[in-house]
């Protein structure tokens, strides 16, 4: 099963109080609507509004404040503000590779989680356009290029997936990249730990 399989590759969650590593400045969250066998994913889509990232396909998340308890509450509370997600209604799983994103210059930390309930989101419109679920299965099998950035070739290439008409780059693209690698190898992954 994809979900058991997805448990087995995640890093584990901080420990609670542990508060949230000064490295770290932004943390997002990958939910997971665990009632359908595929696992759909939620992304969002940036407005044109926002200062960075505009019209990107993204995950619901942003930068740490003061108030974060840990790297987990950071990308509860985005996902609340941005998607009215209730904390309460997602269980968190376990985390992925810390990735730079270019545009932005942060560091985040992506926090997996799944929902303990029904879940509707509403995008908050000033950050949010709007919203979408592709399932990890379909993901698995989506077409993955990877280019050099004309103007950034001293960068490594950044990659692109295509699913369901969308196209899927920069730090969501990384993200997702290191998601797929751990379910296409979780034995290895984990034993590599």
């Amino acid at each position: 099963m994809l979900l058991d399989r997805l448990r087995v590759a995640l890093d584990p969650l901080p420990a609670p109080g542990a508060g949230v590593p000064p490295e770290i400045s932004a943390a997002v969250l990958l939910l997971l609507d665990p009632t359908d066998p595929g696992l759909p994913l939620l992304f969002i889509r940036r407005t044109r509004q926002v200062s960075t990232h505009r019209g990107q396909v993204a995950f619901p998340g942003g930068g740490v404040e003061p108030g974060d308890a840990s790297v987990v509450d950071a990308a509860l509370r985005e996902a609340r503000e941005e998607m009215a997600i209730p904390p309460e209604s997602v269980e968190p799983l376990g985390l992925l590779t810390m990735v730079w994103t270019r545009g932005s210059e942060r560091s985040l930390l992506p926090v997996v989680g799944r929902q303990r309930s029904d879940v509707v989101p509403v995008a908050d419109g000033y950050e949010v356009a709007t919203w979408f679920r592709i399932p990890i299965a379909e993901l698995l099998e989506a077409p993955l290029t990877s280019r050099v950035i004309p103007g950034m070739e001293e960068r490594p290439p950044v990659h692109f997936y295509e699913a369901r008409g969308q196209v899927i780059w920069g730090a969501t693209a990384a993200v997702l990249h290191d998601l797929l690698g751990r379910l296409r190898a979780p034995r290895e992954v984990a034993a590599q730990r």
